[in-house]
């Protein structure tokens, strides 16, 4: 379930609230184009700006277009333990196929607390549970000997993995391993990850998959050389908070209105205009992909 790459769809604005009918668009193009799976109510979703109804309402829409075509899992959030469990048991209602869970943010408990914190989250459910370190948000780091405790847990069966100096030891754990780093989306390969868990691939997931099948196939060298070309276009994508710089490329192409929530703000015109020149170096490399 965890190959390949998933998308941390973005949660689309209109005059203030959500776009459903452009996120149900969005979401119906990313499942036709060969995503492997989607993440509602992800970072990349500004899914802790967003209202409880707003939420119910984002799932369900996600739900109703991917029409079980493709795994959709929920992301979690917060700092109490006992509301991740309360999300969760209301996510469940919609039939999600899993969750995406971090530490609980801010409070920044031990090691020991991590494993109690995942262990209550996944004593709450049968469905498989991806962890998320992801310690810049969070403000605390699940080591890798934690990892390697929890992934004993029958349905802990992934990691989406932003530090990019813990990879090689994450990838010898018996655990899928995801990269949420972007720009480390090669090296998390090399390291034995299965996919990514990828902001960027709202606007690139076609040279990702490229990436990946060069990997795959043997080919590193030609791997790196066109990761290489891809990685100034992903420095840009998060060259202002995520997901301020997506929206803005997409609205290029007006997929969606560059529009965020404050205090995220919409991407400068100096960014954008950076942005169109990143959509034609993409084109290009399409053109001159190995794969193609």
């Amino acid at each position: 379930m965890f190959k390949g790459i998933w998308l941390p769809v973005i949660t689309p604005l209109r005059a203030g609230e959500v776009d459903i009918e452009a996120l149900q668009r969005l979401t119906d193009d990313y499942v036709i184009g060969g995503i492997a799976g989607i993440v509602a109510l992800s970072t990349t979703g500004e899914a802790a700006l967003l209202r409880d109804a707003e939420r119910v309402a984002v799932v369900q829409a996600i739900m109703e277009v991917v029409a079980n075509r493709v795994p959709v899992f929920a992301g979690l959030g917060g700092s109490d333990t006992r509301e991740f469990v309360e999300d969760l048991r209301g996510l469940e209602n919609w039939d999600v196929a899993g969750f995406l869970v971090p530490p609980p943010a801010y409070v920044c408990p031990d090691q020991a607390g991590l494993t109690w914190h995942f262990e209550q989250i996944a004593r709450a459910t049968s469905r498989p549970i991806v962890l998320y370190d992801v310690p810049h948000r969070t403000g605390v780091s699940i080591e890798v000997e934690t990892v390697r405790e929890l992934a004993e847990i029958d349905n802990i069966v992934a990691i989406k993995a932003c530090a990019g100096e813990r990879f090689k030891a994450l990838g010898q754990l018996p655990i899928d391993l995801l990269c949420g780093t972007d720009e480390a989306f090669l090296d998390c390969l090399q390291a034995g990850g299965a996919g990514g868990i990828l902001a960027s691939a709202h606007v690139c997931a076609d040279l990702l998959r490229d990436v990946q099948a060069l990997v795959k196939a043997g080919y590193g060298e030609a791997a790196s050389r066109l990761f290489k070309r891809v990685k100034p276009v992903l420095r840009l994508l998060f060259a202002a908070p995520n997901p301020s710089a997506i929206k803005a490329m997409l609205a290029l192409d007006a997929c969606v209105l560059p529009e965020t929530r404050a205090p995220i703000l919409p991407a400068s015109p100096a960014l954008v205009t950076q942005l169109e020149f990143a959509r034609a170096v993409l084109d290009d490399l399409r053109a001159v992909s190995p794969t193609r």
